[in-house]
């Protein structure tokens, strides 16, 4: 099961809000708000209409269509949407509020796109603070002047949730009921900006994280089943669903590599020898030379490293050392081909009658 099931299977009304209910409004900030932003406020049985503005992805349009006939979720409203890009800056936020009962709001921060300027984004925290997160600060300050607040978000979303809740002020995080975060990667330094708010943060990730084991994490962290593996277990929808709950499970051994791989890289790739590094990456990718994380090619990995910048030998070592991890991580079980030639012998070996 999966969160389709749950909105089939749920028709109570949304009087209080549980970690599915969540998960489902931090997909929401995924939905184009900001092509109907003339529409806001709105419901989501409304936004069904305007399908044709949003262009929502298969599965999205699957969620709307759900949600539009679920009687907990068909009247839930959209109340603000806020959207940045550019390029330049290299800044892609979105963000948008819920409204819940007896005035409290429920605030979803969008992750990462298909755009390869939001993608360097998230790589730029490696060794900064990105714009967005200073955009997410700013946009849950407008919006505490409600009674309670929930902040949520899903990969780069989640980041921005639980910075952003740190960084408004004490008063105003008192109002903060719960910070879910979903798969999001962690912070370069944990300093007492979070002592506040540890105990408000709700940590998700699947069984084969890479993007919410990336740097580290202010809270504990609680482990998702899901159906598919690899990269695929990011996406929200490959997340295992049973009584009116997340599947828990435990970190595999390649997420846990993974994570301890990164660590290391932190610990002995100077923030501005990490910069190059990036910055050189991404001017490969917009040549062409890296098109698809699905396809690493290690050879080809290995030469870029040798041709990057400023790098040590050791240094060039420990970060193929580490793509050779996330590579295992993206394709658990890769695929190997096989020639006809290869089957064909096999099948006699086997006594198999072949096909003609």
């Amino acid at each position: 099961m999966n969160i389709y099931d749950y909105i089939k299977n749920n028709d109570l009304l949304l009087n209080e809000i549980n970690t599915l209910d969540a998960l489902i409004f931090t997909r929401l900030s995924y939905i184009h708000f900001e092509k109907v932003l003339d529409k806001i406020p709105i419901t989501i049985k409304e936004l069904s209409k305007y399908l044709d503005k949003i262009h929502p992805n298969r599965q999205d349009k699957k969620l709307i269509k759900l949600l539009t006939n679920s009687k907990r979720f068909k009247n839930i409203i959209v109340t603000r949407c806020e959207y940045i890009s550019d390029k330049e800056t290299e800044e892609e936020f979105a963000a948008i509020t819920i409204s819940l009962k007896d005035n409290i709001k429920f605030i979803a921060f969008r992750g990462t796109t298909k755009k390869i300027y939001d993608f360097k984004e998230d790589i730029n925290m490696s060794f900064k603070i990105v714009p967005s997160c200073m955009a997410a600060a700013n946009y849950v300050n407008q919006e505490i002047r409600y009674k309670k607040l929930y902040l949520g978000g899903h990969s780069k979303g989640g980041h921005l949730a639980i910075f952003s809740a740190a960084h408004i002020g004490y008063f105003k995080q008192r109002k903060i009921i719960n910070i879910y975060n979903f798969d999001g990667p962690g912070f370069l330094e944990i300093d007492k900006s979070f002592n506040n708010i540890n105990n408000k943060i709700l940590n998700f990730c699947p069984e084969n994280s890479i993007v919410g084991r990336i740097m580290t994490n202010p809270s504990s962290i609680i482990v998702v089943k899901t159906l598919k593996q690899g990269i695929e277990a990011h996406n929200l929808y490959n997340w295992q669903v049973e009584n009116n709950d997340l599947v828990f499970g435990e970190f595999n051994t390649n997420s846990n590599e993974f994570h301890r791989r990164c660590l290391h890289i932190l610990k002995v790739i100077p923030r501005e020898k990490r910069e190059v590094i990036i910055n050189y990456s991404f001017e490969l990718i917009l040549k062409g030379e890296i098109k698809n994380i699905k396809e690493i090619d290690l050879t080809r990995i290995k030469r870029i490293i040798n041709d990057t910048p400023h790098l040590l030998k050791e240094e060039k070592s420990e970060l193929f050392s580490f793509f050779k991890i996330l590579v295992k991580c993206v394709v658990p079980n890769p695929i190997k081909k096989i020639n006809k030639n290869s089957v064909n012998r096999i099948k006699k070996q086997n006594n198999i009658v072949l096909d003609k």
